[in-house]
């Protein structure tokens, strides 16, 4: 009787702590205090220790555990993460949809429209609705098993949400993550304190973090990661992308709510302007929109040029902005860190021009273009 009583009593409080978590990271309308959450999470580990034959790999306990890695194994992607064409300005996005329509034999085309996130794609692998594996985009054809690190992250559910339609026992679900900008601003200051030089954007911050070596180090860093994309045994088990993105919210995943089902690329182009105005009073970054057609079929009967899907383009945002890091000069302290005296450093160019800091983003960390296509 007593295990019975322990066994619902655990399985309880693991609902309840899932229902907090979809509550502040799925709708973003938490109910109790972060101190709060974490007495339920002690009082789960609490009485896990108490009854270890009791602990799944999906319970909220487990998100964060075991040693250090010593590096991360290679993993092949079972469809590639193409990068996406750019488009720069109307004309461009015009001519893309003249594409997309040539090649629907003039068929009229739906288009969804989502936002651009300045981050990094991942590959979520689940087998029977629980997570089992996480991989980053690396070169498109291949990444690095980084599974212990996108555990860490809490809006990436450890088990498909039973409201969710099955759709195969083997699932992926490709997403972006990327840091917030409450959580990059306060990263640099605690940087900034103890000398060491500032992030150059969330980017770069949140490509560091998720190849930490060290889980508990990843989990400080406060990744989040919006789904964009999802495979059933390798295929896409939905007729259209926008079914998809329902489904993705369903099972328990983070979709940006910035998104819309267009009849046409007038209405797209609406959606562009719409978003440019409000970028900044979004609490992340973004460099633009992505543009697709709805139809999976289509999307597969288009194919891909080399690099790039035909179904898809990257609407870059017209403003060159700088990231928040270059707001405002370092400290003395991250001079000092830098072996330079800040007179000394201030002699030289200080801050990379904007046109830098794409070829960093995607030289150094090899992470390519946001919404990889499958």
């Amino acid at each position: 009787m007593a295990k019975l009583s322990s066994e619902k009593t655990i399985n309880a409080l693991r609902e309840e702590i899932q229902r907090h978590e979809d509550l502040y990271y799925l709708h973003e309308n938490p109910e109790i205090s972060d101190r709060e959450y974490d007495e339920l999470i002690d009082r789960l580990r609490q009485l896990e220790s108490e009854n270890p034959q009791l602990i799944t790999s999906d319970s909220p306990t487990q998100r964060v555990g075991g040693k250090p890695a010593e590096g991360f194994p290679e993993f092949v992607h079972r469809r590639p993460m193409l990068s996406l064409d750019n488009s720069y300005s109307i004309e461009e996005l015009r001519a893309f949809d003249e594409r997309c329509v040539k090649l629907a034999d003039g068929a009229a085309l739906e288009y969804v429209a989502e936002l651009k996130i300045d981050g990094l794609s991942l590959s979520n692998h689940y087998l029977d609705g629980r997570f089992v594996r996480g991989v980053t985009r690396g070169d498109g054809l291949r990444g690095e098993d980084v599974t212990t690190n996108v555990r860490t992250i809490r809006s990436v559910p450890l088990k498909l949400r039973s409201s969710a339609a099955k759709v195969g026992p083997e699932i992926e679900v490709r997403g972006e993550a990327y840091l917030p900008r409450r959580v990059f601003e306060r990263i640099n200051a605690e940087r900034e304190e103890q000398g060491e030089p500032r992030f150059a954007n969330p980017r770069n911050a949140a490509a560091g973090a998720i190849r930490q070596l060290d889980p508990a180090m990843v989990a400080k860093r406060r990744l989040d990661m919006f789904a964009y994309d999802v495979l059933a045994g390798g295929r896409k088990p939905f007729a259209t992308h926008w079914e998809a993105l329902d489904w993705m919210e369903r099972a328990g995943f983070r979709v940006n709510p910035n998104r819309k089902l267009c009849k046409s690329i007038d209405q797209v182009i609406d959606f562009c302007n719409a978003m440019e105005s409000k970028r900044d009073d979004l609490g992340y970054e973004i460099d633009g929109v992505v543009v697709k057609v709805n139809s999976t079929a289509l999307q597969d009967e288009f194919g891909a040029t080399g690099k790039a899907p035909r179904c898809a383009s990257a609407r870059n945002s017209p403003k060159a902005r700088m990231p928040p890091s270059f707001s405002r000069p370092p400290t003395a302290a991250s001079w000092a860190h830098r072996g330079r005296s800040a007179p000394e450093q201030a002699s030289r160019r200080a801050w990379p021009r904007p046109h830098r800091r794409r070829r960093i983003r995607s030289c150094e960390y090899g992470l390519g273009d946001h919404h990889q296509m499958a």
